[in-house]
């Protein structure tokens, strides 16, 4: 692919278009890429990659060309013809070997050494100026996904401002005050008119509606003629985190905003927006920071003052987001979508059915009863999420696979439960049951859980609880072997020494029913 001043172009008519009239210091690149989708990171690919890109730059290269190679290639002998009209007289080469595993560590040297003879390759034909090279992993690829949804920007007018001083990590941060009809004009509202709800992903809870009393308090305040005029003291304000603040008179530039406290009151502010006069006021807080800790701090601090569950600050990590992600990209049909409520509430707005919905907590119970053989944990505290578990189960080296397969494996028991297709005497068995499906799969050597091999180990849960008669009767007959007493008593669900004994008779009924 050619850029030229960020602009891809695609023939050498292209070229001729932008470089024209005698239009000099273009910037141009060259990109090269070589996408696996495997995890691993394999020498002999990236030096295949590195000779296919070195014959590319050659004026006759040898290698056969698919008709986009050989359209590319006399593009790129075009820009070659070009150069005096290039900013530095050469373009700018980028080549990138991208894999959906973790970067290869630094003691991987033959990989690094590739990487590195490829970029030395690329330097030595004296085509290029500046040439990077470089390893694309999972994170920087889904961060790269991100950022091409492209960036959130916007200029809002301020009444007054007071600036913090300057601390560490933070490189500017001001109080201001704003009018709330300008806040929602240039923040809250997209070209459209319609609700930034992007702006609200680092927020712990999504709008949780009118109902409550806090929100309706805020709604008869702006349906109040006198008090609306004391909005801007009554209100806690709005917190805003952005990686670009820029101020310049009294105007603040805000760009990739995140709103991380105020969520209700944003909300409330949109949908009364008709109702809000000139002398409505809001104090906003900005802070301008692109560290992922200090945000989670921010985050963390700044809604202490209301009843948030300590669970509900996980919705800020990296892992927690990958999960919603995953669970978005498997619930492309409608037999497997299910939902992860990330923020609390997310889908309270939404015709969305409540058994396919899965917060942080359940999410936590059904992977730890599953994948890490606890389900005594989840017996043991059926509405928290203790801090044991939480860090035993959101290990960021684990697969997203996980954690969508035992929220699957769990709905479906639901399902089957509800309609008694399996006895509903076992149902407050039911995260002890997720335990033993695995242990009769896979038995005492089970699939690592930051191994591909993982991914077909999710596969045969999943469609071990398929609504398929003879493996509904193979579900109730190792339920039947698993739990023998249904009337035990509810404390001993939540101890070790019974997952002990279930796990006991679950390899005794796998090993007597080995190629059944």
């Amino acid at each position: 692919m050619i850029f030229l001043d960020d602009q891809y172009v695609s023939s050498p008519e292209e070229i001729d278009l932008i470089l024209k009239g005698g239009k000099r210091d273009v910037t141009a690149s060259v990109v090269f890429t070589q996408s696996k989708s495997g995890e691993s990171w394999v020498k002999h690919e990236i030096n295949t990659f590195k000779a296919a890109v070195e014959d590319f730059l050659k004026e006759k290269p040898e290698y056969p060309m698919s008709d986009f190679l050989k359209s590319a290639h006399s593009t790129f002998n075009s820009l070659i013809s070009n150069v005096g009209k290039l900013s530095g007289g050469r373009p700018n080469c980028e080549a990138y070997f991208a894999t959906t595993g973790q970067v290869p560590p630094e003691n991987a040297r033959e990989l690094w050494a590739a990487r590195n003879t490829m970029n030395l390759g690329i330097k030595e034909t004296g085509l290029f100026g500046e040439v990077a090279v470089e390893f694309l992993d999972r994170d920087v690829l889904l961060a790269k996904w991100n950022a091409a949804e492209g960036a959130v920007e916007t200029t809002l007018s301020v009444l007054g401002m007071a600036s913090f001083p300057k601390s560490p990590k933070i490189e500017e941060g001001y109080v201001v005050t704003a009018r709330a009809k300008d806040f929602v004009v240039s923040v809250l509202s997209d070209e459209k008119g319609k609700l930034r709800t992007n702006i609200f992903d680092e927020n712990v809870r999504a709008y949780i509606g009118s109902d409550n009393d806090v929100n309706a308090e805020i709604i008869e305040t702006i349906e109040d003629a006198d008090r609306q005029k004391r909005f801007g003291v009554l209100n806690n304000g709005i917190t805003i985190i952005s990686p670009d603040v820029r101020v310049q008179g009294n105007e603040v530039f805000l760009k990739n905003f995140q709103i991380v406290n105020g969520c209700q009151t944003s909300n409330i502010l949109f949908s009364e927006r008709g109702k809000l006069t000139e002398d409505a006021t809001l104090m906003l807080k900005i802070i301008e920071t692109d560290d992922a800790g200090l945000i989670d701090e921010i985050v963390r601090s700044t809604n202490r003052q209301s009843k948030v569950q300590d669970e509900q600050f996980l919705a800020t990590l990296d892992a927690i987001k990958a999960i919603e992600r995953f669970f978005e990209a498997r619930g492309a049909d409608e037999e497997h979508r299910l939902y992860f409520e990330r923020r609390t509430h997310q889908f309270a707005d939404e015709e969305v059915k409540a058994i396919r919905v899965f917060d942080i907590k359940e999410v936590a119970h059904a992977s730890a009863s599953m994948f890490l053989a606890r389900p005594d944990l989840a017996s043991r505290y059926p509405n928290r999420l203790t801090g044991e578990m939480r860090d035993m189960v959101f290990n960021p080296s684990y697969k997203e696979e996980i954690y969508y397969s035992s929220s699957y494996c769990l709905y479906r028991l639901l399902l089957l439960l509800s309609n008694n297709r399996i006895d509903r005497a076992y149902r407050r068995f039911r995260w002890h049951v997720l335990m033993a499906v695995r242990l009769f799969l896979e038995g005492e050597s089970p699939a690592l859980l930051n191994r591909g091999g993982i991914r077909e180990a999710c596969q045969n849960l999943e469609q071990f609880f398929e609504q398929d008669d003879a493996k509904i009767d193979r579900l109730a007959a190792l339920c039947a072997a698993a739990f023998p007493d249904t009337s035990i008593p509810r404390d001993d669900l939540r101890t070790q020494s019974y997952v002990s004994e279930v796990r006991d008779r679950v390899l005794d009924y796998r090993n007597s029913h080995k190629g059944v």
